[in-house]
């Protein structure tokens, strides 16, 4: 893709509020920048050298950076004769896509019905003449790729049941998943997952007690008298996949009432 080329769709939607619904439609993308490409975040690739250097196996990689692009915001020539924004209005859109939480951003259009993209922006307003004649607007992602729409999964199952998972990523790795479960007996919970061989457990679980691991690899009771820390052996499920497959297969040792949620990881590119 060329730098500064007109994107293929016009509208996005950003913490769910579209530009569109500004003014009745009188904000409009006017043109896509990529200084000449568009790249997900770049991978740095750590390797060792052995037999000086005539082998240099891969010891791990990670990513550089994250996802960025720039759009441009004018107004919908289709909708106004009037070009330039006043003072309000760049207030109100700087207001709205300049915040330092990050929210999702996606496109409005039916190919990327179910992508998101996470972060925020950094605006520059653009000059015509004496005019306010538009916002250049960068986006800083969270991650280096694209995000799919929650997945998941749930139901009640019995002591030594199975649920199976297939994980739906194009990034070959795993995910640590939300994972909410409302034990049913007491005992001990262990989630065993075969396509790793890892067993997630948390003791001296009570009947009608709710655990919720997050995934940002924290987990909390519902029962104030349960440390779980305590009884947790510090092993967090996951939900991967591989170049054959990404078929996961749980089993519960309890009889419990589960919910899992997670966000398959989608290489797709903004364009």
């Amino acid at each position: 893709m060329k730098g500064s080329e007109k994107m293929s769709f016009s509208n996005f939607i950003y913490d769910n509020i579209s530009l569109s619904d500004f003014y009745d439609g009188r904000y409009v993308i006017g043109y896509f920048s990529t200084d000449g490409h568009l790249e997900e975040g770049k991978q740095n690739i750590n390797q060792v050298s052995l037999y000086n250097g005539r082998e240099q196996p891969f010891v791990y990689v990670n990513y550089e950076d994250t996802l960025s692009f720039t759009i441009t915001i004018i107004k919908n020539p289709c909708k106004t004769d009037e070009y330039a924004f006043t003072i309000e209005e760049m207030e109100e859109l700087k207001r709205w896509l300049c915040r330092p939480a990050p929210h999702r951003f996606k496109i409005d259009a039916s190919e990327y019905f179910d992508i998101f993209w996470e972060g925020t922006f950094e605006v520059e307003e653009e000059v015509v003449g004496s005019q306010r004649g538009g916002l250049t607007l960068t986006f800083i992602s969270t991650r280096p790729y694209a995000l799919q729409d929650d997945v998941v999964f749930s139901g009640e199952i019995d002591a030594n049941g199975n649920v199976t998972i297939n994980d739906l990523s194009t990034e070959i790795g795993y995910i640590y998943p939300t994972l909410i479960i409302n034990c049913l007996d007491n005992g001990n919970l262990s989630i065993y997952n075969d396509f790793d061989q890892r067993t997630t457990t948390i003791n001296n679980c009570s009947a009608n007690e709710k655990i919720v691991f997050s995934k940002y690899l924290q987990v909390e009771s519902s029962e104030s008298s349960h440390n779980v820390y305590d009884d947790f052996n510090y092993t967090f499920l996951r939900i991967g996949n591989n170049f054959v497959t990404g078929e996961n297969v749980l089993t519960f040792s309890l009889p419990c009432e589960y919910i899992i949620t997670y966000n398959p990881i989608r290489k797709v590119l903004p364009i």
